[in-house]
């Protein structure tokens, strides 16, 4: 992993700032919480370590909603991220980003929307190399589509609305999480469902701290959610959320009829079934 590993002499970070700040999501206050190294990966978690790159990430954490982020990134340009964390090596640090994750993925909404397929109109955002999109099509989706400014084949921006929209660990890579979010928001139809997967803090993330795998510089993950966060961080687009589980979600306005059968009843706030 020797090319993830390289820093580039260019890498610059935001000093960290001691004082407490307003949390990115609920406005909460928000203390520095811990630090760790730029070339963290989530590959940890599978035995895959990168050399230490000698630049410190600082992390806050809120104390209202305990969302953790850092802002030490929070002065980059869009290309900066290219260069120093969405560049050639990404698939070193998250093996399962070119085929893996999208494959699964759309296995899971073939069958959760099969009933529905050749009428929905389907937009992956941040979906990447588009791979997603493709197996929907395959699969008789009558509309899939792939928008993610960091990939050259998909940075043109739509100009409609769509009643599906997909957002695939996406959410943790947003540094300014509230402007993400409303710019998601922005392409989902009245009636339509946003589809997501971040993965929520552990209940015992107070004791793993900055050692929960999750929390990865060098993967771009700068934002990492609770329930709560996610839920301030809908309600002002007028979203009600509801978890499958720790890692996928929904948020809608009202639930849509082609995705009535997840819920077990018409309530909202009733979790979906898995």
């Amino acid at each position: 992993m020797s090319g993830a590993g390289a820093v580039s002499p260019s890498l610059r970070l935001r000093p960290a700032d001691p004082a407490e700040t307003a949390c990115k999501v609920c406005d909460g206050p928000a203390r520095l919480f811990g630090v760790i190294d730029f070339n963290r990966s989530c590959e940890e978690a599978r035995g895959a370590f990168l050399p230490l790159a000698g630049v410190p990430v600082y992390y806050r954490r809120c104390e209202r909603c305990g969302l953790v982020y850092t802002d030490a990134l929070d002065d980059w340009p869009h290309e900066a991220f290219e260069t120093h964390i969405y560049n050639a090596a990404y698939g070193e640090v998250d093996r399962d980003y070119e085929a893996v994750r999208p494959q699964g993925n759309a296995r899971m909404i073939a069958s959760a929307f099969k009933a529905s397929a050749s009428a929905l109109q389907v937009l992956d955002y941040g979906g990447g190399n588009g791979a997603l999109a493709a197996r929907l099509r395959e699969a008789g989706f009558g509309h899939a589509e792939t928008y993610d400014p960091f990939h050259a084949d998909h940075r043109v921006r739509p100009q409609r609305r769509f009643n599906l929209v997909t957002c695939f660990e996406t959410l943790e890579h947003m540094p300014e999480p509230k402007a993400g979010a409303a710019d998601i928001a922005s392409f989902l139809a009245d009636d339509g469902i946003l589809l997501f997967s971040t993965l929520v803090q552990p209940a015992d993330f107070a004791a793993q701290g900055m050692r929960w795998w999750y929390i990865g510089p060098r993967n771009g993950h700068v934002t990492l959610h609770t329930r709560a966060s996610l839920a301030a961080l809908w309600a002002p687009l007028g979203l009600q959320v509801a978890s499958v589980n720790d890692n996928i979600h929904m948020a809608f306005r009202t639930i849509p009829a082609f995705a009535r059968h997840l819920f077990p009843s018409a309530t909202p706030e009733v979790s979906p079934r898995t």
